[in-house]
């Protein structure tokens, strides 16, 4: 026999093979699902753009409807149809026929709700006409309906796709040039039509009825090269494999060396039919190997690599018959020393677990299983992971991934506080101390770890860390500034509100004096360390803040109780009650001034209808028509005509009507003082607001500025107003003080311009607005900038020197007109040209 060099020929050339089909199979499999893929996916950003050009389309096309612009982007025409199908409008050219009603156009939309859009196909005469749509769109009491080709809903085409748009009827109503009639039967997902493969997606549009886009792509090409490629690999695969089987031929005579080989290992370790002991198995291994020829063994062969694999394994037989000797004497060392580290690891009181780099247990001491509940059973060979340290889903928690870093480079964790579960499900905490266990070429096999439960401790420190959390988030979310500082004065706890408003950096301020930290403290300091000694709370300290105009502060001192000597420091933005207190000691002023108008007036108005009755009588004593004058005059020797004439002569009689004219002002001024300084009932009533303005311009023209020295009879007033004015439901005393305060804002800020050049002027206009009363009042003062519009009507918001305003009077006019009245209340202006407040408010339909 021809002895032939051969070793695992045959099983490799077949795995090759199985390997190579594998290979193969996956990857035609993933070509044709690339392939589809890449497909879909094209198709599918395709359908996306196009749906989105298409509703962007849909949207500018309703936007040209509503609009009055001209018909040029495409459109036939844009009609307005009532409800009942009359056509009341038509763009551009009118239409002979003004009656739609009967027609299928107006039976899909007539009953359509307001708002509802629908794109519709108008029914063609044959196929070779151009199909035309109609966007219709029902508005609150007509349609309007566009007309158009359809080349106009999509005037851009598509290059090597064909696009189709079906409505909810799933009839198709656009389509471009589907060169094969793809369009009149029901479009698949791939179809097959004239020896063409199509590939299609389609995207659903909720605009203009829930329209269907459908977008279709050529893929024949693609499927056939792809078909092509498929078969010619079928075809090398299949001559490779038949080539391969020759090969396997000549490796079947190996097969009975093979057997021979095996029978012959099989015997020499075959076990022994009850178990030995180490020693034991050792010998029977022995006398095994001594019975076993192994020269005529390797004569059987029929390959000379057979041939040395025997004698070379009667080499290694001898050699292992003069360790056994020494194997066994060495056994008994071992054992001794096994047993000494078994009772060493076993009873010491510490948890010692072993892993290898797989993180699979290897050993698991006593302790560990009293500590963790498992046995070494339900351990050993059994990964952490899993057992005493949790599995997540994704194998990606910080401690599974701790694990992993320890297998891989266990010299880097040396030590680590693990959070562990014991059987029942219980958490422990456990200090790991972690140490690489080496072969004999230094190689890393195994980690010993060493655990210590430190359970109760991680709880304490938890609970403290919570503690600490939960004190903070309350002092942070005060709104106040909290200091804590020691006896000494110096920093040791602050809030996010002290942080901010320090003078020092964050990072600096524990350790620092309050007064380094805060200086507006530092004329505060003998009261901090006086609050700190005698433990009696400082308070009512009330200082203006350093960096801000007109900002106030509260500062509070709270000692500490106890034996821990300091002090809480809180410091609140007092600026909003200072102007609170001001306003209300202001409204006392106010209200004692009005008091004392109102008597004043009172008082004026006693002596002021005497000389009004007094120049009555007067008069009526000069009248030719009362006969006791007639008779006093004759009496006299003079007789009425003469006394007339002599006081006309004089100007007596004009005196007299002078003194009456001013009298009877004077009483009007004192009567508007008494009705405006009475307080509001807030009852509302029909007004005229012509009467109301006018009434409040007399009340301003009386208004006088010792201070400034403004006169309002020297500002030009022109009245606008409607001749046939709707009233309006309000409380009149409350519309006057809103005009008040607007025409005083208006005269005091155009004599503060010393660039106006002008004459002063307001202007009134009163119109009626829909169902509401439009006012406005507009000057040629300086106007407003941006950012103080902004913030006009905000309470206690004023640009006035301190001392001339509150910043209340637009916010109360505000809130009268908007919360008191319902109505609206606007300012407009540009700075140089002059401002203008609008006022609306509901108004009584006549």
């Amino acid at each position: 026999m021809k002895i032939k060099s051969i070793h695992t020929l045959n099983e490799r050339i077949r795995n090759y093979l199985c390997f190579f089909l594998t290979i193969f199979i996956a990857c035609s499999s993933f070509s044709l699902l690339l392939f589809f893929w890449m497909i879909n996916s094209e198709v599918n950003e395709r359908v996306d753009t196009w749906g989105t050009y298409f509703s962007n389309r849909i949207d500018f096309i309703e936007n040209i409807m509503q609009s009055k612009s001209s018909l040029d982007y495409g459109l036939t025409s844009i009609l307005r149809v009532s409800q009942q199908g009359e056509i009341f409008n038509s763009r551009p050219h009118p239409v002979k026929n003004d009656d739609i009603s009967r027609s299928s156009l107006f039976n899909k939309i007539k009953d359509f709700k307001p708002g509802q859009i629908c794109l519709i196909q108008k029914a063609k005469n044959n196929n070779r006409d151009e199909p035309t749509l109609f966007l219709t769109k029902r508005l609150d009491n007509s349609f309007v309906i566009a007309e158009f080709k359809s080349e106009t809903l999509l005037p851009v085409s598509p290059k090597d796709t064909d696009i189709f748009i079906f409505d909810k009827e799933n009839e198709c109503i656009f389509y471009t040039s589907d060169k094969y009639n793809l369009h009149e039967d029901k479009i698949h997902k791939i179809m097959f039509s004239s020896f063409r493969i199509f590939a299609s997606a389609k995207i659903k549009i909720e605009k203009a009825g829930s329209i269907t886009v459908v977008v279709v792509k050529d893929i024949s090409a693609e499927f056939y090269g792809a078909t092509l490629f498929m078969i010619l690999a079928l075809a090398t695969v299949i001559i490779i494999l038949k080539r391969s089987t020759f090969l396997t031929w000549d490796l079947e005579e190996t097969e009975e060396d093979f057997v021979r080989i095996k029978n012959l290992l099989a015997n020499v370790s075959m076990l022994p039919g009850e178990k030995l002991n180490h020693l034991p198995a050792i010998e029977y291994a022995a006398e095994k190997i001594r019975k076993v020829n192994w020269e005529a063994e390797a004569e059987k062969m029929s390959f000379i690599e057979n041939q040395k694999y025997i004698l070379t394994t009667s080499f290694f037989a001898g050699n292992i018959l003069r360790l056994l000797d020494e194997i066994t004497a060495h056994s008994k060392e071992i054992a001794i020393s096994r047993q000494e580290y078994k009772d060493l690891v076993q009873r010491v009181h510490s948890i010692i677990v072993r892993m290898d780099l797989n993180g699979n247990c290897t050993f698991f001491n006593e302790y560990a299983e009293s500590f963790f509940g498992f046995s070494q059973e339900e351990m050993l060979g059994k990964s952490i992971i899993g057992t005493i340290i949790p599995r997540t889903k994704n194998n990606d928690s910080d401690l599974e991934k701790l694990i992993h870093g320890m297998t891989t480079n266990p010299e880097l964790t040396p030590i680590s506080n693990n959070q562990n579960v014991r059987k029942d499900g219980s958490s422990v905490w456990i200090y790991w101390s972690n140490s690489p266990v080496y072969d004999d070429d230094g190689n890393t096999i195994e980690i010993l770890s060493v655990g210590t439960d430190i359970t109760e401790r991680k709880r304490v420190e938890l609970e403290l860390h919570r503690t600490r959390n939960y004190i903070k988030n309350i002092i942070d979310s005060m709104p106040s500034i909290i200091i804590g500082v020691n006896s000494t004065g110096e920093i040791v706890h602050f809030n996010s509100n002290a942080e901010k408003n320090a003078t020092i950096a964050a990072n600096q301020l524990l350790g620092k004096k309050v007064e380094e930290a805060f200086p507006s403290l530092a004329q505060y300091t003998s009261r901090i360390e006086k609050a700190i000694e005698t433990g009696v709370p400082e308070t009512e300290i009330r200082t203006p803040q350093a960096s801000q105009n007109q900002k106030y502060q509260d500062i509070m001192i709270y000692p500490l109780s106890g034996d821990i000597k300091g002090a809480v420091i809180r410091i609140d933005d007092a600026t909003e009650r200072a102007k609170i207190e001001e306003i209300m000691i202001q409204t006392e002023k106010m209200m004692s001034i009005g008091g004392l108008a109102a008597g004043m007036a009172h008082e004026i108005n006693n002596p002021l209808g005497g000389i009004l009755q007094g120049i009555q009588n007067i008069i009526r004593r000069f009248s030719p028509e009362l006969a006791p004058n007639i008779k006093a005059a004759e009496k006299a020797g003079c007789n009425m005509d003469s006394v007339l004439a002599y006081m006309e002569d004089r100007k007596i009689i004009k005196t007299l009507e002078g003194i009456t004219e001013s009298g009877v002002r004077a009483a009007e001024i004192v009567s508007r003082m008494l009705e405006f300084s009475r307080k509001s009932d807030s009852s509302k009533t029909s007004c005229d607001i012509r009467i109301l303005l006018d009434k409040s311009i007399s009340l301003a023209t009386q208004d006088y500025n010792p201070n400034k020295k403004y006169d309002f009879k020297q500002i030009k007033i022109t009245r606008d107003y409607a001749e046939s004015l709707n009233s309006a439901l309000c409380a009149g005393t409350e519309i006057e003080q809103v005009f008040l305060n607007l025409l005083r804002n208006s005269a005091q800020a155009m004599d503060d311009w010393k660039e106006m050049e002008a004459q002063p002027e307001i202007s009134v206009k009163i119109s009626n607005l829909g169902d509401m009363v439009k006012c406005t009042i507009s000057d040629n003062g300086p106007g407003i900038n941006k950012d103080t519009r902004k913030r006009i009507f905000e309470p206690f918001y004023t640009t006035k020197d301190p001392g001339y305003g509150t910043g209340l009077g637009l916010s109360v006019s505000y809130f009268i007109i908007t919360q008191n009245h319902k109505g609206s209340l606007n300012v407009e202006s540009t700075q140089g040209k002059g401002t203008t407040f609008t006022i609306l408010l509901p108004a009584i339909q006549n």
